[in-house]
C-alpha cells in the first residue's frame, strides 16, 4: 500500500473507509481484511447509523462500501444517492449477493462500482487503491 497523505501537522493522516451492511460477518470480513496502519476500516449496520457516523467524523472517507438490501427503511441505493452529493471525492461501491448488476441496475447509478457477493478482500483492496489514485488525481487538478 502507498503512504497516507500528511495532515496539517506533517504527520501521516490515516485514511478511512466505511462498510455499511446489516450482516455482521461481511462487516467483520471487510474491516479486518482492510485495516492497516494507514487505513482505518469502520462499519455501520444500516443507513441511519452510517449517516450518524459520517456526521461525527472530521474527514470524509476514502471509500464507502454499501450493501444494496438493508433493513431500516433506507436501502443501499437510497443511501448511495444521498452520499453522492455529500461526498463527491469519496469512491462509493455497492455490493449485493442477491442482484445481478446487468439485469436491474438503475440508470442513475450505472457509474457506481459494484461488487457481487461473494468477493475476495483483494477485490476491495484494488478498489481502495483506485480510490486513492482518483483522489490524488482530483487533488492535483483542483477537483
Amino acid at each position: 500500500m502507498t503512504s497516507a497523505p500528511n495532515d496539517s501537522t506533517g504527520a501521516p493522516r490515516r485514511e478511512w473507509l466505511l462498510v455499511v451492511d446489516d450482516e455482521a460477518p461481511i462487516c467483520e470480513f471487510l474491516t479486518s481484511g482492510l485495516e492497516s496502519e494507514i487505513l482505518e476500516a469502520v462499519s455501520a449496520p444500516d443507513a441511519t447509523s452510517a449517516l450518524r457516523l459520517l456526521a461525527a467524523r472530521k474527514t470524509d472517507p476514502l471509500m464507502v462500501v454499501v450493501d444494496v438490501l438493508m433493513p431500516g427503511g433506507v436501502d443501499g441505493l437510497t443511501l448511495v444517492r444521498k452520499l453522492r452529493d455529500r461526498l463527491p471525492r469519496t469512491k462509493i461501491v455497492l455490493m449485493s449477493g442477491h442482484l445481478n448488476v446487468d439485469s436491474w441496475w438503475p440508470v442513475d447509478l450505472r457509474d457506481v462500482s459494484f461488487l457481487a457477493k461473494p468477493f475476495r478482500t483483494a477485490q476491495v483492496a484494488a478498489l481502495v487503491e483506485a480510490a486513492r489514485s482518483e483522489f490524488r488525481r482530483d487533488a492535483r487538478s483542483g477537483g
